[in-house]
């Protein structure tokens, strides 16, 4: 199946930071993508590339068999766009906020539909200044879907919405991706990623440290169980053999069959000495996976 988006080597340096460095990446129609990767990893920069706004100092990025870099107009013709704040005139109607960007394309949907769509319709004469955060959103959603296009860029496009607000725009997403569309978004809820995403990108310093399915993610960076502890006395345990990776004051490992290690861990920690005030055993995360890729919480 031949990609809708296709990067190979890409590098964008600023000054001194290398935001993309030697990337490369593929991704076919119809999915859905989260790119995960903590503050600086180089994610919206990847994205402004792949949207026009920003050009490659090396390599190459086709949209829909586009050159980003050469046929920007093509490019942005055929995709659709969701800022985290999309930047709206608040004194118009919603029906004429999206009269006013369909006119930006030669290509546009039928808006009634869209709008009821979206459940927006009941909506259209209210001004975009009197809605709420959600209908905000979907709103914006509307904006990025006006011209028809087959890849969508969603920036964090649940931030700041109540989790009942939240759900209803995944559920637009979801709906989007019925339609067989392909989207590409970023967000620092983990959770989201996990719900939405056929493919999770983890980026760090302008790297792909890891893609795949989370189930596949889980599978190939964790063991099927995760241990938490914290105590005094248990900073060597992310020295080897055991090798946790210390979290917010808090020191985690995951291990397959933990009940062949358990006896042999707490045995240690006695011999020592050291003292444990709290022990959590549970099945990793899509988090426990982004921790130990990069060393960060998502959200820290």
């Amino acid at each position: 199946m031949t990609p809708v988006i296709e990067v190979t080597n890409a590098v964008k340096q600023f000054d001194s930071v290398r935001a993309l460095d030697e990337l490369s990446l593929s991704v076919i129609q119809g999915q859905v993508v989260a790119v995960l990767g903590p503050n600086g990893a180089g994610k919206t920069t990847l994205l402004e590339v792949l949207e026009g706004l920003e050009r490659l100092d090396a390599g190459e990025a086709r949209v829909l068999g586009y050159d980003v870099g050469r046929q920007t107009r093509e490019v942005k013709e055929r995709i659709g766009i969701s800022l985290q704040a999309t930047a709206f005139f608040d004194r118009l109607s919603v029906q004429e906020t999206a009269q006013l960007f369909g006119s930006f394309f030669s290509r546009r949907q039928d808006l009634p539909s869209l709008l009821q769509t979206l459940g927006l319709w009941e909506l259209r004469e209210r001004r975009v200044s009197g809605l709420s955060g959600g209908q905000r959103q979907r709103v914006a959603l509307a904006m990025a879907l006006i011209n028809d296009p087959q890849v969508i860029f969603l920036d964090e496009p649940t931030t700041g919405l109540d989790p009942a607000a939240r759900r209803e725009i995944w559920s637009l997403v979801e709906h989007v991706r019925q339609e067989g569309r392909t989207v590409i978004l970023t967000t620092h809820y983990m959770e989201e990623a996990a719900y939405l995403a056929d493919n999770v990108i983890i980026m760090d310093q302008g790297k792909i440290l890891a893609e795949g399915s989370v189930g596949q993610l889980l599978r190939d960076y964790t063991g099927e169980q995760t241990l938490i502890l914290d105590g005094e006395g248990l900073d060597y345990l992310t020295d080897p053999p055991w090798n946790f990776v210390a979290d917010n004051g808090r020191l985690v490992w995951h291990v397959p069959n933990l009940s062949d290690h358990l006896d042999r861990l707490l045995s240690d920690i006695r011999s020592r000495g050291s003292v444990i005030h709290h022990l959590v055993v549970r099945e990793a995360t899509l988090e426990d996976v982004f921790l130990r890729l990069t060393g960060r919480r998502l959200v820290s």
